[in-house]
């Protein structure tokens, strides 16, 4: 219980690549404005209760939306520091030229990044994932799908004692 006391005022985010978020990823449309509207909170909110320290993955989809969110608020609120927790250094392969310019704008903002391994592999990810929640005292996701590394890093939230926000579940309240 010490070590989830020493972590309190960490947060890690968790969600979907853009085909499993509302609208496909388009942020223009509606649904995923209304995301972006709950990212928002869910990160004020955490600020309010002292939270300093945001801990994202860097995929494209959720991750992308919340270490952008996280760097807004960081206007707002100069102590808050955004860490990268990356699967390899060739993340980014096969990104289109977009992704890429978003992806290292990020990560030249970013306070500190962290790599699971030198190159992605399915077991960099979990690494990933797992350090992720291990840095966190609550977690912020988007979890629609009950599969793949959104889900595990989830189950292994809640398995930590890790209280998860899933906002796709608020979705359904709007």
């Amino acid at each position: 219980m010490q070590d989830l006391f020493n972590r309190v005022g960490g947060c890690c985010f968790t969600g979907h690549r853009p085909d499993a978020l509302p609208a496909f990823g388009n942020e223009e449309a509606e649904e995923m404005q209304a995301l972006s509207y709950l990212l928002i909170r869910a990160v004020d909110a955490a600020v309010e209760d002292g939270v300093t320290e945001f801990y994202v993955g860097g995929a494209q989809g959720f991750d992308t939306l919340a270490a952008e969110c996280v760097l807004r608020a960081k206007e707002h609120h100069p102590a808050l520091s955004l860490h990268l927790a990356l699967p390899g250094r060739n993340q980014t392969s096969g990104w289109n030229a977009r992704d890429k310019t978003r992806y290292h704008a990020i990560l030249d903002a970013a306070n500190e990044v962290w790599y699971a391994a030198e190159l992605c592999s399915p077991e960099s990810m979990r690494r990933r994932n797992r350090y992720l929640v291990d840095q966190a005292g609550r977690c912020i996701a988007y979890l629609r799908r009950m599969r793949g590394g959104t889900l595990y890093t989830v189950n292994y939230a809640l398995d930590s004692g890790i209280p998860v926000d899933n906002l796709a579940e608020r979705m359904m309240d709007l």
